[in-house]
């Protein structure tokens, strides 16, 4: 099968990805962030926090901590359709609408290839649910708190920002700002795809790998027909999230636990053996 056979019948989400990115990151980051005024809100903090509610912190009633869920009722919000999306349709939030992940592939595309640093090494799930522990783990007992100092829905729009505000430029003079700082830059615009952020260290993403898991028997994911396979290994080169490897046996396989569905792999596969849908290997 020829190498641009596959092409011709990609969906819009597919063929439009970059530029529904940039859409989003328009939208929701600051100069212009039209989707949180409407609100009232500037950003992901306050009533659009998607982070904060479901954190527990030593001390806290179970009276406060359902007070966070109806004072962040718009980030509850958002999580839940992300969670809910995600299970029937992969993750189109993190591929495709997340400003955050969304500004760090972009930045990426800017960054020389033999200065991007390639961190497919590293077992991402194992990494990202140890820090999620962390995360949930610490406030509980005392140790502190990593939803606001540490947040990346936080840094971006700050970083983006940082022009216009002069709050936002002093956050960066700050030990928390420029470690969050180091960390986009490192994880995120020279990592080998942009995402090594998202991968390693993003709650929202965390809960959304466990519903795209969960998941995949039931909804549309990418998945990988065997029979068409040859174990080229060009899927594993484009994957973004490192979301592809090669089993001792030769076949290729597709782990759903970092997986989302931008299909750069669909259109970098000769034999067009990746496929987006609810059947195949």
């Amino acid at each position: 099968m020829p190498a641009n056979t596959t092409i011709n019948h990609q969906s819009f989400w597919t063929k439009h990805r970059f530029k529904i990115m940039l859409v989003s990151i328009l939208l929701l980051l600051p100069p212009l962030a039209v989707i949180f005024q409407i609100s009232g809100d500037t950003g992901f903090c306050g009533t659009w926090c998607p982070r904060m509610f479901f954190s527990w912190r030593k001390g806290m009633s179970g009276e406060n901590f359902l007070a966070g869920f109806a004072r962040s009722y718009l980030g509850v919000s958002l999580v839940i359709s992300i969670v809910v999306s995600t299970f029937y349709l992969g993750r189109l939030w993190c591929s495709h609408i997340c400003p955050i992940g969304g500004a760090m592939e972009t930045g990426s595309r800017l960054i020389p290839k033999f200065l991007k640093i390639n961190f497919s090494a590293i077992p991402a799930p194992s990494v990202r649910y140890g820090y999620f522990l962390v995360y949930l783990v610490a406030p509980a007992i005392g140790i502190g708190s990593l939803c606001c100092n540490y947040c990346n829905f936080a840094t971006i729009p700050r970083l983006f920002g940082a022009a216009f505000s002069q709050a936002d430029m002093v956050y960066f003079l700050r030990t928390a700002g420029l470690i969050n700082l180091g960390l986009v830059v490192s994880f995120g615009f020279f990592a080998k795809g942009g995402r090594g952020y998202c991968n390693f260290l993003c709650p929202i993403g965390a809960l959304d790998a466990l519903s795209n898991q969960i998941g995949a028997q039931f909804g549309k994911r990418v998945r990988i027909e065997r029979s068409k396979c040859n174990a080229c290994g060009a899927c594993v080169k484009s994957c973004p999230t490192w979301a592809i490897d090669r089993l001792a046996a030769g076949t290729m396989r597709i782990d759903q636990l970092s997986c989302m569905p931008c299909r750069v792999c669909e259109k970098s596969c000769p034999e067009g053996a990746i496929t987006y849908g609810k059947t195949g290997a």
